[in-house]
């Protein structure tokens, strides 16, 4: 999506529109610390930084856009509003009780685990699991109980400290 668009969608208000936009132009997310997106929305987008202040803040508060602090620093952008904070509650406290003992697909299992607990459907769920694979909170290895592979979700202290999980 062209930069005009993106600044017609942000300058109106239209958060969801512009949380998809940006989902699909950063399906990894956008890489940078806190600062980033702001950044992105003055320099790329060409807003006032106020407005990009004022954006950001509302992309966040509405569950839209999630900073995930780290070693990979970036923002993901999701099409639906969720709860970074309670899917990884869930992905901490559940996930390890969802793996089934099958041969399902590690990525289809993670897909299914998201989207269920989050109650969003496949492409927000894959929206999810890029950003968290991107930035290093989410990757596939073999698990010895289950004696296979599976998605492990680890997430820095820092996250916990900035999301006071």
């Amino acid at each position: 999506m062209q930069a005009d668009a993106l600044r017609k969608l942000a300058e109106a208000g239209r958060f969801e529109e512009l949380a998809h936009a940006l989902a699909q132009a950063f399906p990894q997310g956008l890489v940078g610390e806190r600062d980033a997106l702001v950044t992105f929305l003055v320099n790329k987008v060409g807003l006032s930084h106020a407005d990009a202040v004022r954006v950001a803040d509302a992309l966040e508060a509405a569950g839209y856009a999630h900073h995930l602090p780290g070693e990979r620093p970036r923002w993901i952008f999701t099409s639906k509003p969720v709860s970074l904070r309670a899917l990884m509650r869930m992905l901490d406290q559940e996930y390890a009780e969802f793996v089934g003992e099958g041969d399902e697909d590690p990525r289809e299992e993670a897909l299914r685990f998201i989207a269920s607990r989050l109650g969003v459907d496949r492409e927000v769920a894959e929206e999810i699991l890029e950003g968290l694979a991107a930035a290093g909170y989410a990757e596939v290895a073999y698990h010895a109980a289950t004696e296979r592979d599976r998605y492990l979700f680890k997430f820095p202290e820092i996250f916990a400290m900035t999301y006071r999980v």
